[in-house]
């Protein structure tokens, strides 16, 4: 098997267990603010404060401020439509948490953005490995800051590495940090 079908297959199968959260969200609309507190399971922090299932709807990652997972798992609201899930034994820091410009660093493992919903008006960026991304268009997408690997499953991201921008669409993964060459 390939590299890039065992990427995929791996991103899917994360994606798979990480999607379950977002079709029982029970928030009522137009409560939620960029940074909200989404699902949360096993151990996780936020800064240095354990969070649990009360923790749901009432936590927010607010800017310069990080979550942790152990062996846990935690999905957060970016803005109306985009979901960041990030799997165990990772840590992701909010940047900013605007409306229009969100924007959030993965410090170590991995995580995933869905986008289902997504403006013009939105900006939408990931940063790892020294690298910024921005998501373009509905789909999902999995960062793993130990591989320091991009997998676009479905959508289009454009990659910023060092004032040189690679448009990376559905289906493609490319390595950050290192010439950024599509595989």
């Amino acid at each position: 098997m390939s590299s890039l079908n065992s990427s995929l297959i791996g991103g899917f199968l994360l994606a798979t267990a990480l999607a379950m959260p977002a079709l029982g969200d029970t928030q009522p609309r137009g409560t939620a603010v960029p940074g909200t507190l989404n699902y949360v399971e096993g151990q996780v922090l936020l800064g240095s404060q354990p969070l649990d299932s009360k923790s749901i709807g009432s936590e927010t990652l607010e800017a310069d401020q990080s979550i942790t997972t152990e062996n846990g798992k935690a999905e957060l609201l970016l803005t109306p439509g985009v979901f960041l899930r990030v799997g165990s034994n990772s840590s992701v820091k909010m940047i900013s948490p605007s409306l229009i410009n969100t924007e959030i660093g993965v410090e170590e493992g991995e995580a995933t953005v869905e986008v289902t919903e997504i403006h013009k008006q939105n900006e939408i960026r990931i940063d790892a490995d020294g690298v910024t991304t921005q998501l373009v268009k509905n789909g999902f997408y999995d960062f793993d800051a130990a591989r320091n690997l991009l997998l676009v499953l479905d959508g289009e991201a454009i990659v910023d590495e060092t004032g040189k921008q690679v448009k990376v669409k559905g289906g493609h993964e490319l390595t950050l940090n290192q010439d950024s060459t599509k595989t």
